[in-house]
């Protein structure tokens, strides 16, 4: 119970920054900030795979229906690109990655995913002439995504662990605490 309260709070949270994202201005005009993403990088490294799929689908979902792209190919592009993150954050999340890899790997592969999407959906290949430019851009907000995360997890975490987790972690095991 305890652990769908915190997920439902991090899924509203990260739905309002995708909402919120549409009204800020990008260098481009078809990309995004993605700084809904570092709640789902948090959930994929501290949490695990389902619920940080559940999470990115939600948020995809919710904050794309509050813009009003809900089903549109922004909306799939999205989506998909936030399932295949949270997906690639998680397994390398066990490898040991800290934030900042894994929100680098996470922004790569949500942005090779939209470019298949984008791709699938014009029947077109020349989307990928994009890579570097979506990669050049995913790096910046990468970075900012792994600093949300990193914040976010360690006074989520640090605050409120015994309320939402009932194994006690050892220190160097605390939830929220890896860069």
């Amino acid at each position: 119970m305890r652990k769908i309260a915190l997920l439902s709070i991090l899924t509203a949270f990260s739905s309002i920054l995708y909402a919120v994202e549409n009204f800020l201005p990008f260098p481009v005009p078809f990309g995004r900030w993605g700084f809904s993403n570092s709640v789902v990088l948090l959930v994929a490294s501290e949490i695990g795979l389902l619920d940080a799929l559940i999470v990115s689908s939600a948020k995809s979902i919710i904050g794309s229906l509050f813009g009003g792209r809900f089903l549109s190919p922004s909306f799939l592009t999205g989506f998909f690109g936030a399932i295949s993150a949270a997906i690639v954050e998680t397994l390398l999340a066990k490898l040991g990655f800290g934030y900042l890899g894994l929100s680098f790997a996470g922004s790569f592969a949500n942005n090779l995913v939209q470019l298949i999407v984008i791709s699938l959906l014009l029947g077109n290949t020349k989307t990928f002439l994009l890579l570097t430019v979506m990669v050049g851009l995913g790096l910046i907000s990468a970075s900012a995504n792994a600093f949300i995360a990193s914040k976010m997890g360690g006074i989520l975490f640090e605050n409120y662990s015994s309320f939402f987790f009932a194994e006690e972690k050892r220190v160097d095991e605390t939830l929220g605490n890896r860069v």
